[in-house]
């Protein structure tokens, strides 16, 4: 999507225009020179403290910006192919360490040992009939709920639960690393 403000910036008023030289910390740089070339267009005068303040806040985000470039540089590398492979890197470890985890669980999980009575007395509609009449329609999901939730936790679904978790801590992190490498790196 293209910056609409270029193309709208010569339609305001000189209030308007003004508010962009009032508050540039509020608007992209790139709009606030817009509308100080549009206000120099138009012949209307613009004060030094206009532009003292203007000066201020590109050479504060300049700052920010170049500080944001050290911080990631220091354990991204400074050299885009650097941080790329670094990224590349740390999320294959992540991957390798929580699939190998979860191959390991799966692997290790006994089967869930059988209950006694031949059946789960939770799993019963008399149960269920219970549930519903003490507490509602609402029990009964609650209780649903809270038996699918404490499962995730157990043999082998815990497995597929790390595997899970892991799959979403590298898209995380590889997110993360590659906006703040973008960012910082100014590429």
């Amino acid at each position: 999507m293209p910056d609409s403000f270029a193309a709208r910036i010569p339609t305001l008023a000189e209030a308007e225009l003004r508010r962009y030289l009032e508050q540039p910390q509020a608007y992209k740089a790139e709009a606030v020179e817009a509308a100080l070339a549009e206000l120099r267009r138009r012949g209307c005068p613009v004060s030094e403290t206009d532009l003292a303040r203007i000066g201020d806040v590109h050479r504060q985000r300049e700052a920010q910006r170049a500080h944001r470039a050290a911080r990631s540089g220091r354990w991204l590398g400074t050299e885009p192919a650097t941080r790329g492979a670094r990224i590349r890197r740390v999320t294959a470890g992540i991957l390798a360490a929580g699939l190998g985890s979860a191959a390991l669980l799966y692997l290790r999980a006994a089967p869930r040992a059988a209950n006694p009575l031949g059946y789960e007395p939770e799993d019963t509609k008399r149960y269920l009939r219970q549930l519903e009449v003490v507490g509602g329609k609402a029990n009964v999901v609650a209780t649903e709920f809270q038996r699918w939730f404490e499962g995730l936790w157990q043999g082998r679904q815990l497995a597929f639960t790390v595997a899970w978790l892991t799959l979403l801590l590298a898209l995380g992190f590889w997110f993360a690393a590659t906006r703040l490498a973008a960012d910082g790196g100014g590429d």
